[in-house]
């Protein structure tokens, strides 16, 4: 007999119940929180040192405070943005309001902010979920889709860099650093390993789920009419890849979000009076979107300064400028995400109960999978 979605939901809340929670010191973020704060210390004295800050505060006293502020609304503009192409992405089956889409990602990118191991990703998937009494497992697929596009504009920002045409006729490609170079190549790698297995589950949808069918016997009868409902959950996230108007708004929203973050960089150039090329900001994009991976305290302090002195030191820029942009820079980035993240706590109504309920049922899954 099949079960309903209530029954199944009930059972696997009443499991999950069971499961004991994950001791304090081998929580899902603990050491990696004491990880990132010694590669922020080592990073932010890598940041620091040589460094003369009389010379980075006059740096900072020559900010435009009216370009400043639109690099600002750049940025802002650029977090609304990504909020249509998640409303795009969660089209095919239930697309929310803007405002919802908004307030929760927002929600999202401050966790990330500030929490370890791409919480913010989890947690605006399952908000969304909650929100719109939809399946968390779609709304995570979509998540992915809207990162596999990321990656994708990524690896098209690195290949622009190398092979973009210099002033005076003559193509010549960027000489990237080699410590640009090989991640740059890690990611090159992990797309090429991703897209066929996203382009195969895409299109294999059907052969896939005979499989996870297959090998459901295998899993106790109360659990596999829920396995195979979280997997085609799951597959019609990827819906939006095979209707041809909504991929080409999901990549022309994702143009957008590139050109906007493009903006922001060279906006904050110009409020500090630095005239680098549009190839300079471009740079810094990939160079941060790359030091993502690199473990950080909480807000990325010392890994985003030291991150920003060494992409502009390709340019020549003296580093106590530098240190001067990548403060300004950081305020336009960060000040946005507490103030926006918070106003949308309150406007959805999330209470910190509910971000440490969802907390929870990612420390669940991590102990299951132990």
């Amino acid at each position: 007999m099949k079960l309903t979605t209530n029954k199944a939901e009930k059972m696997l809340g009443k499991v999950s119940q069971t499961i004991p929670p994950v001791p304090r010191r081998w929580g899902v973020g603990n050491w990696q929180l004491w990880i990132g704060i010694i590669f922020s210390l080592g990073f932010l004295f890598l940041a620091l040192r040589s460094v003369d800050l009389k010379e980075t505060a006059i740096a900072l006293s020559r900010v435009n405070a009216l370009i400043l502020g639109a690099a600002v609304a750049s940025y802002v503009l650029s977090a609304a943005v990504k909020a249509i192409r998640w409303q795009l992405l969660l089209a095919p089956r239930k697309a929310p309001s803007f405002g919802r889409a908004f307030s929760i990602m927002s929600v999202g990118v401050m966790v990330n902010a500030f929490l370890p191991a791409r919480l913010g990703d989890f947690t605006r998937a399952y908000l969304m979920g909650e929100a719109e009494a939809d399946s968390k497992v779609y709304v995570l697929g979509t998540v992915a889709v809207e990162k596999v596009a990321d990656l994708l504009f990524l690896l098209l920002s690195v290949m622009v860099l190398l092979s973009h045409t210099c002033p005076g006729g003559r193509c010549q490609g960027m000489a990237l650093p080699e410590w640009l170079i090989v991640p740059a190549r890690g990611t090159a790698l992990l797309i090429a390993v991703l897209l066929p297995c996203f382009i195969l589950l895409t299109w294999q949808r059907d052969f896939f789920l005979r499989m996870v069918e297959w090998a459901s016997r295998f899993v106790p009868s109360g659990w596999r009419e829920w396995l195979l409902r979280q997997t085609r959950y799951g597959l019609a996230s990827l819906e939006v890849v095979r209707r041809p108007r909504l991929l080409i708004g999901l990549f022309g929203w994702s143009l957008i979000v590139l050109i906007l973050s493009i903006l922001t960089n060279y906006l904050v150039f110009m409020s500090l009076e630095l005239a680098l090329p549009v190839w300079a900001s471009l740079l810094l994009l990939v160079v941060l979107q790359v030091g993502a991976a690199v473990p950080s305290s909480p807000g990325r302090i010392g890994v985003f300064q030291y991150l920003v002195i060494l992409a502009l030191s390709i340019f020549a820029v003296d580093k106590n400028v530098a240190l001067g942009y990548s403060i300004v820079l950081y305020l336009v980035i960060y000040v946005p995400i507490v103030l926006i993240g918070g106003y949308c706590l309150w406007r959805e109504k999330i209470t910190w109960q509910k971000l440490a309920e969802a907390a929870a049922v990612l420390n669940r899954l991590g102990s299951r999978t132990r």
